[in-house]
């Protein structure tokens, strides 16, 4: 009985190997996908809407130089790129709403543009 266990378990680990042996070498090397890829052009466009349309008087930014006190501070939030869009575009409490003002391009890209430099102020 014990030589056929070991006839098994040979049998088992020749099976392994053989399986490991075809898997591609790339896959056993294969990195983590690569962290996200930041739109240069989405970043320019947002910090420019960020500046010209005063949103610098009312939030601090370390990106836009800005150092508004009225709104919330944006560095380092945790504000979801959906949720900066969704406040945008409808605004709340102090913050009008640009829905009718700003494009929905302009809005997403203004939103793009906080969501991404704010995390990256962290």
């Amino acid at each position: 009985m014990a030589k056929q266990m070991t006839a098994m378990t040979r049998l088992g680990l020749a099976t392994v190997a053989l399986a490991a042996a075809s898997v591609p070498a790339a896959a056993l090397f294969a990195q983590a996908p690569a962290a996200e890829q930041v739109d240069a052009a989405r970043i320019a466009k947002g910090r420019e809407l960020f500046t010209n349309w005063g949103c610098t008087g009312c939030h601090s930014l370390v990106d836009a130089d800005s150092h508004g006190d009225v709104g919330p501070h944006l560095d380092g939030g945790d504000r979801t790129e959906e949720f900066i869009v969704s406040r945008i575009t409808n605004g709340q409490g102090a913050m009008p709403a640009f829905g009718g003002q700003l494009t929905e391009k302009e809005i997403a890209d203004l939103g793009y543009y906080i969501a991404h430099v704010a995390k990256k102020a962290n």
